[in-house]
């Protein structure tokens, strides 16, 4: 019968390698679908242009009754187009932001005063801070009361 030589170094290599693979591999995931219902995966677009659709992930209100919506298992698309229009879709009722229908926008490539983002997004005179990124955007409203919308682009 053969014994088996248990070699700790290359074990405990193994298992290191393993879990770096693992928590890299799943960090961009992790980031996009945290604490969310329904997985949403994100397609890869530009990290400086807002034209195309994204679909609503989460909902935050950060003043008056403090909460955060999981929206991830809707279907709310803000669709951007290259004429500056911004059509809203929605299947929900229970929207913390802008209703369903036909919005101007313009997409500033300067910051919102006084913010932390890199952008500043107008939708029908509505004036917020933004963040894009090749697959992940937020929109944030706090700045006046508002809500702050988390996005990952779906086309």
């Amino acid at each position: 019968m053969k014994r088996l030589i248990f070699n700790k170094n290359n074990f405990f290599s193994t298992v290191v390698i393993l879990f770096l693979t693992c928590f890299l591999g799943c960090e961009k995931g992790s980031k996009l679908n945290v604490n969310q219902r329904c997985k949403v995966e994100a397609k890869i677009g530009q990290d400086n242009d807002v034209v195309g659709k994204w679909k609503m992930i989460r909902g935050q209100t950060a003043f008056h009754e403090q909460r955060t919506i999981d929206f991830s298992c809707n279907n709310i698309i803000y669709d951007f187009q290259t004429d500056g229009t911004l059509s809203i879709s929605s299947d929900t009722e229970n929207l913390i932001s802008l209703a369903s229908g036909k919005y101007k926008y313009e997409l500033l490539f300067e910051p919102l005063e006084a913010s932390n983002e890199e952008f500043t997004l107008q939708i029908d005179g509505l004036v917020t801070g933004s963040e894009i990124s090749t697959d992940a955007m937020t929109i944030n409203h706090s700045y006046h009361d508002g809500p702050i919308l988390h996005f990952v682009r779906v086309r």
